[in-house]
């Protein structure tokens, strides 16, 4: 059975050190603090912490280009920005990053006042946290490959459907544990799938996710309909993103987890189109 877990709100997941700037700093004095901060943008607030805009590294290249570093952040920040609400769901904050394409999103208390940030990695990241997924124990008698027939798990993957998220990851774990398999090997296994998981539920529109074990190895095959990913070499390299440079500005990118994906994996092969991708994940069981 999958434990599913009661579904974390904004505020259970979201970034509470949040660094924002006041409207009558300059532009240059923004810069600065982005680049000191190694952020990509943030909220600018008045005195009594209140949402006046958000000013992202695009609005800085823009003043850069007009030869207006000297201007105040209010000149050139976005007004009225899309925001969250601490008590929204994690569901909800997924839906507005794809309606709105961003992957930041400033989050705000019942009085308007800004008290957190919040991104697509701190939803994967708390949800993963959540569902125990690189938590494995040893098992108390570690079984030889002989002691088992080959296994088979298959499940479908909803787009956006966080209710189900970490599913057929939960499921993959609690089968390979089964089995007695060591918990390093599992928690290879299940760390893969997950971010696997995820890059369908955030980014494509429905896929699927199938499972064989054998006495050698955990063969994980993932696919999806979906956008696809143009150069798969570049969304290898980790902290590289598909998306527009606006987007990746401003935290939010599709080829989320294929770095930790390879890293998991002893063979790892992705194959991707205008209508969708496919990885197929290996690791050999000792």
């Amino acid at each position: 059975m999958y434990d599913k877990q009661p579904l974390p709100r904004v505020q259970d997941v979201m970034t509470r050190d949040v660094i924002s700037i006041a409207p009558d700093l300059t532009v240059r004095q923004a810069k600065d603090l982005m680049r000191d901060k190694g952020i990509s943008g943030m909220p600018v607030v008045d005195r009594e912490n209140a949402l006046l805009g958000v000013i992202s590294v695009a609005d800085i290249i823009q003043a850069m280009e007009n030869n207006n570093l000297n201007a105040f952040v209010s000149e050139v920040m976005t007004v009225n920005p899309i925001f969250l609400h601490e008590q929204d769901t994690v569901g909800y904050a997924l839906q507005a990053c794809r309606r709105y394409k961003y992957g930041r999103f400033p989050v705000i208390d019942e009085q308007a006042k800004v008290v957190g940030v919040l991104t697509v990695g701190d939803i994967v990241t708390r949800l993963a946290q959540l569902l125990r997924i690189d938590q494995v124990d040893e098992p108390d008698e570690i079984k030889e490959p002989k002691d088992f027939t080959t296994r088979i798990y298959e499940c479908s993957i909803q787009s956006m459907n966080f209710d189900l998220a970490g599913l057929a990851a939960s499921n993959i774990k609690k089968m390979l544990t089964g089995l007695g398999l060591k918990g390093t090997t599992v928690r290879r296994a299940a760390i893969a799938a997950y971010d696997a998981e995820m890059n369908v539920v955030i980014h494509a529109y429905e896929g699927k996710l199938s499972a064989k074990v054998t006495p050698h190895d955990i063969t994980i095959t993932v696919e999806d309909s979906g956008p696809g990913i143009k150069d798969v070499s570049l969304a290898m390299q980790p902290g590289y993103s598909t998306a527009s440079d606006r987007i990746r500005e401003m935290g939010f990118g599709a080829g989320m987890g294929l770095p930790n994906i390879k890293k998991s994996a002893d063979e790892f092969t992705i194959e991707s189109t205008p209508k969708g991708t496919t990885l197929v994940i290996k690791i050999f069981i000792d």
